[in-house]
């Protein structure tokens, strides 16, 4: 019968760590495309949703993990607690978060929680992130060299 609870548990405990990291990827997404931070008005509900998510499938994670993962439960208590604080914060209407300030809370709660999931460690990716901004250093590099043709092209002209 215990293998059986066991065994039910770390199913739901997978299930659990997938609706937190996909919530917190969610909450990101909606932090990064935030124009201003204004709670009050509402710009900022979708992100608060998404904690609010994710703080629903934390709490069910600490009793899942009592039974199957016992190392990780004190990261999703940790990370319940935190996320609980922000919200006191956040209703308390004291507290103005810029966008970074999210961004960075985020992440941070992303990274705990991929500890726990070593197929999801997103921050170990190997990938190369970089070519976006070797576009950019390339465009940049080809309008210096149209720039010294057309200087050159002058000169040569005389103009």
């Amino acid at each position: 019968m215990e293998e059986r609870w066991k065994k039910s548990d770390k199913k739901f405990l997978d299930y659990n760590k997938r609706n937190i990291l996909i919530n917190l990827l969610q909450a990101e997404a909606h932090a990064q495309a935030m124009q201003t931070i204004s709670f009050i008005k509402g710009e900022g509900s979708c992100f608060l949703k998404h904690l609010a998510f994710v703080l629903g499938e934390v709490k069910e994670a600490i009793n899942h993990s009592a039974n199957v993962e016992p190392e990780n439960m004190r990261v999703f208590e940790k990370l319940a607690n935190e996320i609980e604080k922000f919200f006191e914060k956040i209703e308390s209407g004291k507290y103005n978060y810029h966008k970074r300030d999210l961004l960075n809370l985020v992440r941070k709660w992303r990274k705990e929680v991929e500890q726990t999931m070593p197929m999801y460690k997103t921050f170990y990716c190997k990938c190369f992130h970089g070519i976006p901004y070797l576009k950019i250093v390339f465009i940049f590099l080809l309008g210096i060299l149209f720039g010294y043709i057309i200087f050159k092209l002058f000169v040569f002209l005389g103009l």
